[in-house]
């Protein structure tokens, strides 16, 4: 957790947006930690470089976890961070083992993850006794995969899942030939079809495409205290600005898509905007279904028998549409 603590103090010097902001000292400063590095988070890094935060009085400098969800949520459960970008997934985790995490917002209530093999591979049947390249184990893309490997019949054990890190780990595992497919999200999707990976999955577009792949998370004991709870607010507000705009813009897309992902090609840009906007919702609201499915996959005593709205939390959501 020192390192985590040493990142945060870096993206206060490097990562917040450009120019001097306007009644800087009345602005309330906050971190906030994101995975993961693909389209899916375009609408909080058009807030954080329109400035759009500033506008509901809040400085907020955006800090990349590569290791993902696993790192963000202990992270945020010892009280680094109140507010971060996770997967439902690890709401789901922390909650079941006692934690107090909750998802206040979600950009996607579907899987923006799919999977990308090698050429010779046509089927998700192919994948038998193949490596499959994710995040981390618990992870957004780890439970893309099960539902990939589960909707073509196969069980987790029929393939070898390699903790292989972020998109550009992921690109490097597959041309190296170190994994034979991998999970992974645009715009690292599109370089994969680029390079002749063939894509082997669809998941949003299936019955079971429901998923909270994103989520915009907070500890409910730091929601308790009404001016946290105003500060929370206002973080969705901005957020529903930048969600906005990542659905309409395709100018400031590109252009937040460039920078952070550092990809620099205009046409895999576009496509990355042009996919995402099918599935950004109009508003941060939570859909119940999303949370359903993953309890179906976590591998946990308690998640069968779980009620899926012990995860979520719309009424700030609420609130600010009002």
């Amino acid at each position: 957790m020192k390192i985590m603590r040493f990142l945060a103090a870096l993206a206060f010097a490097t990562g917040v947006a450009f120019g001097p902001p306007a009644k800087a000292a009345d602005l309330y400063k906050t971190i906030v930690p994101y995975t993961p590095l693909t389209g899916a988070t375009t609408p909080f890094w058009i807030a954080v470089e329109a400035r759009i935060f500033q506008k509901y009085g809040l400085e907020v400098a955006p800090l990349f976890v590569s290791a993902g969800s696993s790192v963000i949520v202990p992270a945020m459960s010892s009280r680094q961070f109140d507010i971060g970008l996770a997967s439902g997934a690890a709401v789901v985790l922390n909650r079941l083992g006692g934690g107090d995490l909750i998802t206040i917002g979600a950009q996607t209530g579907v899987y923006t993850t799919d999977c990308f093999a090698k050429p010779e591979m046509r089927s998700v049947n192919d994948l038998k006794g193949k490596t499959v390249g994710v995040t981390r184990f618990g992870t957004s893309t780890h439970f893309a995969a099960l539902s990939m490997l589960r909707s073509a019949g196969l069980k987790p054990t029929d393939v070898i899942f390699v903790q292989i890190g972020g998109s550009a780990e992921a690109i490097a595992g597959l041309t190296s030939g170190r994994v034979d497919a991998a999970m992974l999200g645009y715009p690292a999707s599109e370089v994969a079809l680029k390079k002749g990976f063939t894509q082997l999955s669809h998941l949003a577009k299936t019955e079971n495409g429901a998923f909270p792949t994103t989520a915009i998370v907070a500890r409910e004991s730091w929601l308790r205290d009404a001016k946290n709870r105003e500060i929370a607010g206002n973080f969705l507000r901005a957020f529903t600005e930048g969600l906005a705009l990542a659905k309409s813009d395709a100018t400031m897309s590109k252009k937040v898509l460039r920078k952070y992902t550092r990809v620099d090609d205009d046409a895999i840009l576009q496509s990355t905007f042009e996919y995402y906007r099918q599935f950004f919702g109009e508003t941060l609201k939570i859909n119940e279904r999303s949370y359903a499915n993953l309890l179906q996959l976590v591998d946990h005593p308690k998640a069968k028998g779980a009620d899926p709205r012990q995860f979520f939390d719309n009424t700030l959501v609420e609130q600010i549409s009002r």
